[in-house]
């Protein structure tokens, strides 16, 4: 091991702080540090930097803790990976930069890291996994109390049997005052109808696929959405090249990432409130 690190055990007693500690600051992503030989070790310029003042804050978060987020992800962490984002709420981020800034980017590199034959199968199941179980105790932060929005129904269409995209779009519409009913993985289209024409809030619709060759199942779901509801449907997903791939699949609103799909549903929100405005005014 080079000499230019020193264990975290040695970095424990310079900082004056006990083991569990340390270990804590490693955990919440205040501290860099890397594991080698069962061991934890620390470079002397990040235990510098910590002395005089939290990382976190100088550093934008964007690029401090995505990485952390993926390495506890992988290891099937669920409590480290939660530490790390719970510490950057309790640094100010809200829940919806969590989302969006952090944990996106950590799946979103460990995918790479998967196409690129750095993580094996089962080491992007098990972090998407406990990616899904860490969502799963953040979603009650996302709730926003007083009266809702509209309805927005999501699925992931029938022969994809990934529910994560739809449980991390759910939260961030919840915390923007949406009510969302979130049918998860593998959902045939005529079941959405079903469960969507039974809300008379009912706003949009957002559908997404993850896996390829998934173009016939979306587009079949689209024409059903479409004859059944007439809402918009907002499709995006990993699935597909780009957005005119997606706009080639029938009448629907595609959009590129989770971000772009928020403010497409906010467009929708926003026209529909001006039709009612022009209605009640007519």
């Amino acid at each position: 091991m080079t000499t230019q690190l020193i264990t975290l055990i040695d970095a424990a007693e310079r900082l004056d702080v006990h083991y569990m500690t340390a270990y804590r600051y490693v955990r919440t992503g205040r501290l860099a540090a890397s594991k080698e030989g069962g061991q934890w070790w620390v470079a002397p310029d990040d235990l510098a930097a910590f002395e005089s003042g939290d990382p976190i804050q100088t550093v934008p978060r964007s690029e401090v803790i995505p990485p952390k987020v993926a390495e506890r992800l992988v290891a099937g962490d669920e409590n480290g990976t939660l530490q790390i984002l719970e510490s950057a709420m309790a640094s100010g981020a809200n829940p919806e930069e969590v989302y969006l800034d952090l944990l996106g980017p950590a799946m979103t590199t460990i995918g790479q890291r998967w196409h690129d034959g750095e993580l094996t199968i089962s080491d992007e199941h098990l972090a998407t996994t406990t990616a899904t179980r860490v969502i799963g105790r953040l979603g009650h932060r996302s709730s926003q109390r007083g009266r809702h929005r509209g309805r927005i129904v999501l699925a992931v269409v029938a022969g994809d049997q990934h529910g994560l995209p739809t449980a991390f779009v759910r939260d961030l519409l919840r915390f923007r005052g949406f009510e969302v009913s979130d049918l998860g993985a593998n959902t045939p289209a005529e079941s959405i109808v079903q469960t969507a024409s039974g809300f008379n809030d009912l706003l949009a619709v957002g559908l997404t696929a993850t896996t390829p060759d998934n173009d016939k199942a979306m587009s079949n779901s689209i024409k059903l959405l479409n004859r059944g509801l007439g809402v918009p449907i907002v499709v995006g997903g990993t699935a597909f090249r780009d957005v005119d791939h997606i706009a080639s699949l029938g009448d629907c609103i595609p959009t590129s990432n989770a971000r772009d799909a928020l403010d497409k549903f906010e467009e929708i929100y926003e026209a529909s409130k001006a039709n009612e405005k022009k209605i009640q005014s007519a």
